[in-house]
């Protein structure tokens, strides 16, 4: 085995929406505080990147080892599957999860020097729902899935970074984390739905493989709606300032997902959609610290 395809087994391309999460929380730690440190910032990013790479690498062991990945599967037509590729053996891939996921948990345990034994509470719960979605009991096959995405990417990333930057526990960052939530979330139901007839034939009950194609792009429609009503609810509430709404320069992008959608699900789906995560992501942190600059934030 090669490096570059260890790192192509981790699904690097999918990261940005961790890094979006990450880097979110901490500038909106910095908009509600003004308290920002480098070291603890990326130990964070490191970790939880770490914990992402685990998750992906052992969805793959784990949807091989069910049979839902098998040759010509829709996720072996854009990338090379580790297994079905023949890079790896079931158990190497598992191997290779399980050390990604010790490594994530290290992090976890270095910051324990610097803050409470909290961090690492935080970190289990990022451990069930990586061990919950795809492993046992497989939340993704039993319409829940979208569910677990959010709570990690909109809520405990956010609740995470802030507590480690500040030391402290607040439900606001993960108010602030809702739009992000949504939109990854909305990720998986666009793969989802690309992935549906398929799903069907080996016998996994994804939310949308329940709901049907065309009430399943009813809910990714919602799913993206949904993100945008909140980012205008949020700052209404003066949750996140309002130059976060800056992220509204991305509804041309997210009308033209619904056009495409509505003609044809994409082969593509799932990497148009992250784009979109990406773009909206981009401003809406830049939108946070123009309102941190100005002093146009939440009061704690």
């Amino acid at each position: 085995m090669k490096l570059k395809e260890l790192f192509i087994a981790t699904r690097p391309w999918s990261f940005v929406m961790t890094i979006i999460s990450i880097t979110g929380a901490a500038a909106y730690t910095y908009l509600a505080l003004h308290t920002f440190d480098l070291l603890l910032f990326i130990v964070t990013l490191l970790g939880v990147t770490l914990l992402h790479a685990a998750a992906n690498v052992l969805n793959d062991y784990y949807d091989t080892i069910r049979g839902v990945d098998v040759p010509g599967a829709p996720t072996t037509l854009y990338r090379p599957h580790p297994v079905i590729a023949g890079i790896m053996t079931p158990k190497q891939v598992r191997n290779f999860g399980l050390a990604l996921l010790v490594s994530g948990l290290a992090c976890a345990f270095v910051l324990i020097a610097i803050r409470q034994i909290l961090v690492i509470v935080l970190a289990l719960v990022g451990v069930v729902l990586l061990f919950t979605y795809s492993g046992p009991p497989g939340l993704k096959y039993k319409a829940m899935g979208e569910i677990g995405v959010f709570l990690s990417w909109g809520v405990f990333m956010w609740i995470g970074t802030f507590y480690v930057l500040t030391g402290q526990l607040s439900l606001l960052p993960a108010l602030a984390g809702t739009p992000i939530g949504l939109l990854v979330a909305a990720v998986l139901t666009a793969n989802n739905l690309r992935d549906i007839e398929f799903d069907l034939s080996r016998g996994a009950k994804t939310l949308v493989a329940i709901l049907g194609r065309e009430r399943g792009l009813y809910f990714y429609f919602g799913e993206i709606i949904l993100a945008y009503v909140s980012l205008a609810l949020l700052a209404l509430l003066n949750i996140i300032p309002i130059a976060s709404l800056v992220a509204y320069l991305t509804l041309p992008q997210a009308y033209k997902l619904y056009k495409t959608f509505k003609t044809k699900v994409p082969e593509t789906a799932d990497p148009m959609t992250a784009a979109l995560v990406q773009n909206f992501g981009i401003l809406y942190v830049v939108g946070i610290l123009i309102g941190a600059v100005i002093q146009q934030g939440p009061v704690f």
